[in-house]
């Protein structure tokens, strides 16, 4: 997070949501499953439920599922083009899901009513000018995705985005996509 005199204030990923380790599982689509996310949070990083390709109602089976797992914090993936969404943030609510990551399309009036229900919300952007937009709104941090990254993603590498982001952006900033060192 940027002061007004430009110093840099690191906030604790770990702190925000509750976790011990700074690993964030993808909300991969098909993959991840209430069982699945549980696994990973109850490693000490937070699993997330991929509902990309899921039905209100699965969605909400896939929530207790995880619940009755694992009682460490979890998230939600919501895939904002999903003709349902409006059903998806209400099992979400419903369900009292703590923290949700948002992508695949802005997440409009719906980030407002998550926030108003102290949900954490996490969106994915690819670009700066995403980050730069959404840094007007109450979000908890941005999950910048570069391009190593599978699923819905822009065309920049993440360790080219990351800088980018981080000066678009007052925000904690998660590093998503590939992260890869080349040693010789």
């Amino acid at each position: 997070m940027h002061s007004a005199y430009g110093v840099v204030i690191i906030m604790n990923i770990n702190e925000i949501l509750n976790i011990k380790y700074p690993i964030i599982q993808g909300g991969m689509a098909h993959i991840a499953t209430g069982t699945f996310a549980a696994a990973v949070s109850e490693a000490g990083a937070l699993g997330t439920i991929g509902s990309g390709a899921m039905k209100p109602e699965r969605l909400e089976e896939e929530i207790k599922i995880c619940k009755s797992k694992t009682s460490k914090p979890f998230s939600v993936n919501l895939f904002m083009l999903n003709p349902r969404i409006e059903d998806m943030v209400n099992v979400i609510i419903r369900n009292d899901v703590k923290i949700v990551s948002v992508g695949a399309g802005y997440p409009g009036k719906y980030l407002k009513i998550l926030r108003d229900n102290g949900i954490l919300v996490l969106p994915l952007v690819s670009s700066p000018s995403q980050a730069q937009y959404l840094d007007k709104k109450d979000i908890t941090a941005f999950i910048a995705e570069g391009m190593e990254a599978g699923g819905h993603i822009g065309d920049m590498p993440t360790m080219v985005l990351i800088p980018q982001v981080r000066e678009a952006s007052t925000h904690p900033i998660i590093a998503a996509g590939g992260i890869v060192l080349h040693l010789k």
